[in-house]
């Protein structure tokens, strides 16, 4: 017997190549009404969520299944309304809804009302999937008796070659930095002072808005080429182009450009920071998560001549083949979409 269409609500804040990718999967089999709560702007999000609250009232009963991206203001309202309607509720927890750094302000758990909503969300949900061990963990710790399952997130696959270009060797990092926040969370300053203590290399940051943050950056090391954001397509040019992709991340739940580099034949460099671990399986390199404002010199840890290190053998490495083979084994577009279509069925 054909399976009968679902008809599911799918809230979500604003377009990412992760939304896009569970829209298009749902929509394949299943009826999906989208509502979009700009939360661009304080007053945008208000008028948003009062958007939001009636057509939850309106609408709710019409819907048989509630799908959620992030933890936030936007799924106290739905998460609440399918628990009165007795509606199952699917919560994706991404990270950020996860997070608590007072230093930078950045998380959904520095502001306690803020928290409390994303708090009370993972409780009354049905099933939050999360895109990562750590955030399942994270989750479990923050709303004890929440009800949790890991789906990874998945990529599609064009063909990728993993051979490189002869040269200097590049080092790429793919960081959306356009605020103080996601300068330090992304660990765009450590990548600098990297680039710096390597001048034999040349290094890539891509997604960095230097009109926004160039009074964090101090003098840029000449070996060092800034990029602004690009589209998602034009990025598989700098993973070709590279040997070695470095995220040295303060704070990561998962990584998509640690994932499509390392399809593309990188060898990855990375701090032992979030779900990051869980994307190399080992392969690469890994340094010290370190939560400071820059790489200690001297000291204990030593950090930045760590990197350096770290940096060097992953030079060496000629394994590319086994870190797309990682990568195409357990990331899988079509991974997430069975388990998807299976829980809303």
């Amino acid at each position: 017997m054909e399976e009968k269409p679902r008809r599911i609500l799918f809230i979500y804040t604003r377009n990412s190549t992760f939304i896009n990718g569970d829209l298009e999967i749902l929509s394949g089999r299943h009826i999906v009404t989208s509502l979009e709560v700009d939360n661009t702007t304080p007053l945008k999000q208000f008028f948003a969520l009062i958007k939001e609250f009636f057509f939850l009232l309106t609408q709710i009963n019409s819907h048989d299944v509630i799908y959620i991206w992030f933890a936030d203001y936007h799924s106290f309202l739905p998460a609440i309304f399918a628990r009165l309607a007795r509606k199952k509720c699917y919560l994706v927890i991404g990270g950020y809804d996860t997070c608590r750094v007072k230093k930078y302000k950045y998380g959904s758990f520095v502001n306690p009302v803020r928290g409390f909503m994303t708090r009370i969300s993972m409780k009354l949900a049905t099933l939050n999937l999360c895109v990562s061990q750590y955030v399942e963990r994270v989750v479990k710790a923050v709303a004890p008796g929440a009800s949790t399952e890991v789906i990874y997130n998945g990529m599609r696959f064009e063909p990728a070659t993993v051979n490189k270009p002869g040269g200097t060797p590049g080092v790429l990092c793919v960081a959306l930095a356009a605020s103080p926040q996601s300068f330090h969370i992304k660990g765009v300053d450590r990548f600098i002072a990297l680039a710096a203590a390597m001048p034999h290399c040349n290094f890539t940051l891509v997604g960095a808005d230097m009109d926004r943050i160039w009074f964090l950056t101090g003098k840029l090391p000449a070996n060092l080429t800034i990029l602004p954001k690009v589209e998602h397509s034009r990025l598989r040019k700098f993973y070709i182009q590279s040997n070695v992709y470095c995220q040295l991340s303060r704070r990561e739940s998962f990584s998509l450009a640690l994932a499509e580099a390392m399809n593309h034949g990188c060898i990855p460099v990375i701090t032992r920071a979030g779900g990051m671990p869980e994307v190399t399986g080992g392969l690469g390199e890994s340094v010290f998560a370190l939560t400071g404002d820059s790489f200690k010199t001297s000291g204990e840890n030593m950090a930045l001549e760590s990197a350096v290190e770290a940096v060097n053998r992953a030079l060496s490495n000629t394994d590319r083949a086994a870190q797309a083979e990682r990568i195409r084994t357990h990331f899988t577009f079509e991974k997430r979409a069975a388990r998807l279509l299976e829980l809303v069925k």
